[in-house]
């Protein structure tokens, strides 16, 4: 079992840019995904698959941070 220190340790954030400018922070791909208007943005099941981070598509950016 986890303690509550360890579980905020090991939390992340997903910042999204576009265009060099942040849209907003995000606590999983999900919210992107509803966040998000543009029909040629990539869907969750997409962005989960991907291992390297930052995620990079068209004038999209997707960094994964650490939560301090």
């Amino acid at each position: 079992m986890t303690t509550y220190k360890e579980r905020k340790e090991n939390q992340y954030s997903y910042v999204l840019l576009k265009d060099g400018e942040v849209l907003g922070t995000f606590g999983n791909l999900k919210k992107i995904t509803e966040i998000v208007e543009d029909d040629n943005f990539p869907s969750y099941w997409t962005l989960i698959r991907k291992k390297k981070f930052p995620i990079e598509f068209m004038n999209y950016r997707i960094h994964k941070v650490k939560h301090y």
